[in-house]
């Protein structure tokens, strides 16, 4: 059985590394596993499989792309695909497939080395369907007991089809209008922009079950928070929300890989052994992890604005304050990061007041163009 730290190891990697504290394993050395991360949908073109290698620790920290293997994608109507690898280890299908509700899926892989692995066939269930989208007013706890407002918003579902699974997991980004609150002649950019639009993704793990659920019916479920001290809702405000029905074993491996990613404890409070995902090796010498997910989605996105809520939120992005630094004589600040408002002699050093650049021209870190999730 694989070490259990490097089971570990390769569950976060499996998360793209979305802790923000990362976490460092002491693992034995020349071990080497398959990692797969892959999925197809009822969506288009989104057959995807993402084939990784494990590595020694001590020469390097990020998981190794697995080039140049043969994919095949397979259901039981009789279909047979290739997948084409489009980048270092990322591999697609080349016609629009869309997976149909009732079937079976399943991939078999055959690395550069001849090693051969196969996933177990899921069945598409039917889509769950995201019945609405909505903000709350919350008082929310911060430090010392002191509270400030904030609008947490849910959303609801309801399946509608009898045949639905009971097991679905969510995922949500947010994006939202920026406005620049300063202007200068001295830009940085040949095209400046004053106004662009942030995308913020959560890698957070959303799972639920609602197989004792009669009527499936699940309302009040969590997705992203705006405080009162944010500019976010000033303008427009978007939420883009999927949700995915999964099967049960993919339910049960998205919440044990929860567990441990999201544990307050130790971080080996629960044993990695335990989580077993639905690709196995053709031999006993080689060794897998990882799920070759079958899921139907459905997505939504709506918009809001400060004026649906009693809050009043910031009009001033707190980011935009200036503040000081101060540097040796013949040291500036950099102008690519930086606007200088006013500087101060002081011995042998100058005090600079500042503000960040894209506080007068926000394309320097943000898109000018709307994301195509936009309603």
């Amino acid at each position: 059985m694989p070490n259990k730290k490097i089971i570990l190891f390769i569950l976060i990697g499996l998360m793209y590394f979305s802790c923000t504290e990362k976490f460092y394993p002491d693992v034995e050395e020349n071990v080497s596993i398959l990692v797969v991360d892959g999925k197809i949908t009822n969506e288009s073109n989104s057959c995807e499989v993402r084939l990784f290698r494990t590595v020694n620790y001590t020469d390097d920290y990020e998981l190794e792309p697995e080039s140049s293997a043969l994919i095949v994608l397979y259901s039981n109507d009789g279909l047979r695909e290739a997948l084409q690898e489009k980048s270092r280890g990322i591999y697609r299908s080349l016609n629009d497939i869309k997976a149909i509700i009732g079937t079976n899926y399943w991939i078999e892989i055959k690395t550069i080395l001849g090693e051969k692995y196969e996933s177990y066939p899921e069945q598409l269930n039917p889509p769950i369907e995201i019945s609405s989208i909505y903000g709350e007013e919350v008082q929310n706890i911060i430090e010392d007991q002191q509270s400030n407002q904030a609008v947490k918003f849910y959303f609801n579902t309801k399946q509608t089809d009898r045949d639905a699974g009971n097991y679905f997991r969510w995922e949500y980004r947010e994006s939202y209008e920026w406005h620049s609150p300063f202007t200068s002649s001295q830009t940085v950019s040949s095209h400046p922009s004053q106004i662009c639009y942030p995308v913020n993704n959560f890698n957070y793990i959303n799972v639920f079950d609602a197989s004792n659920f009669k009527i499936k019916e699940v309302n009040h479920l969590p997705i992203s928070t705006v405080f009162s001290n944010e500019v976010k809702l000033l303008h427009e405000y978007i939420v883009d929300l999927k949700v995915y029905s999964t099967s049960h074993q993919n339910y049960i491996f998205w919440k044990n890989i929860k567990s441990i990613h999201q544990s307050n404890g130790s971080l080996y409070d629960v044993i990695p052994a335990n989580i077993i995902g639905n690709v196995s090796a053709c031999s006993d010498t080689c060794q897998v992890l990882g799920y070759f997910e079958v899921s139907s989605v459905r997505a939504s996105q709506k918009s809001f604005n400060q004026n649906e809520f009693d809050i009043e939120f910031a009009d001033f992005p707190k980011e935009c304050t200036e503040f000081t630094m101060t540097l040796e004589d013949g040291i500036q600040p950099d102008r690519t990061k930086y606007y200088i408002i006013d500087k101060t002699m002081q011995s042998n050093a100058i005090r600079y007041t500042v503000r960040l650049i894209e506080c007068y021209e926000c394309n320097l870190k943000y898109s000018i163009n709307k994301p195509s999730f936009w309603p």
